[in-house]
C-alpha cells in the first residue's frame, strides 16, 4: 500500500467512517463492520476526505478529465470535496456535478446541478462503496444517454470484496456489467492486513474484531 492509503485507514477508523460491531448489509449478510462516509459530517472531515478522493484520482491517472460526478445523495459532498480538494492539491480545476432523484421543472431546469455535462465530456464517478451496485447501474445507463459522453472510470472509498450475485465480487460484477473500471481507494483484505500491523493498537478493533472479519471473509470474501 501507498502511505496516503495507510492514512486513508487511520482517518477512516478516527473518524468513525469505519465502524466494528453486528450490522446488516444491504444484501442481508451480517457483518462485523461497516462502512458509512456519512460520519464525514464536519468542515476538516469532508475536506480531507477529498484529498484523498483527488489523490487516488491522481494516482489512477484520472485527473484529465471535466467534471467529478457524485451520485444523489452520498455523493453531493463527495464530489465536490473531490473537486476542491484536486485544485488546492494538484491545481487542476475540475467541474462537479451530481444528480437530482428528480428533475426541477422551474428555475434551473434539469436533472444535474453543477458543471454541465455534455456531448464530449469525460467525467469520473465518485462513490462510498459498492454492495450490489443499485446506484451505478442506475446512473451509468442515463448518464450514456448524453451524446460523445465518457466515464473514465470510478472511485469508491472501500471494495469489499464480497461475492454478489455469483462467484465473483459484486464489484467485478457491476465492472463487467456496465463495461466500466471501479478503482477502489483500499480493499477490505488491505484493511485487514493493516489491523493485523496494528496488532491491537487501535481501542476501536480488537484482535476479536479481526478474527470476526477474518471469518466473514472466509464466507462472503473474493480476493
Amino acid at each position: 500500500m501507498e502511505q496516503y492509503q495507510r492514512d486513508f485507514i487511520d482517518f477512516l477508523i478516527d473518524s468513525d467512517g469505519l465502524t466494528f460491531g453486528d450490522f446488516t448489509t444491504k444484501s442481508g449478510r451480517q457483518t462485523p463492520y461497516f462502512i458509512n462516509t456519512g460520519k464525514f459530517n464536519s468542515g476538516f472531515r469532508i475536506s480531507r476526505l477529498g484529498e484523498f478522493y483527488a489523490t487516488h484520482l491522481k494516482q489512477n491517472g484520472l485527473l484529465n478529465i471535466d467534471t467529478v460526478f457524485g451520485p444523489a445523495y452520498k455523493g453531493v459532498p463527495l464530489c465536490v470535496a473531490t473537486s476542491s480538494a484536486a485544485h488546492r492539491l494538484f491545481q487542476k480545476d475540475l467541474g462537479y456535478t451530481f444528480n437530482r432523484k428528480e428533475a426541477k421543472e422551474h428555475g434551473d431546469k434539469g436533472a444535474y446541478v453543477g458543471f454541465p455535462i455534455s456531448d464530449g465530456a469525460t467525467l469520473v464517478i465518485v462513490e462510498d462503496v459498492v454492495t450490489a451496485g443499485t446506484t451505478l447501474k442506475d446512473i451509468v445507463p442515463e448518464l450514456r444517454t448524453i451524446a460523445g459522453l465518457n466515464i473514465a472510470g470510478v472511485v469508491i472509498a472501500v471494495d469489499r470484496c464480497e461475492r454478489g450475485a455469483g462467484e465473483i465480487s459484486a464489484v467485478k460484477e457491476v465492472e463487467e456489467e456496465l463495461a466500466i473500471q471501479i478503482h477502489p481507494m483500499v480493499t477490505i483484505y488491505e484493511i485487514l492486513e493493516y489491523l493485523r500491523e496494528l496488532k491491537g493498537a487501535s481501542s476501536r478493533c480488537t484482535p476479536e474484531t479481526v478474527t470476526q472479519i477474518e471469518s466473514y471473509l472466509s464466507t462472503y470474501g473474493v480476493e
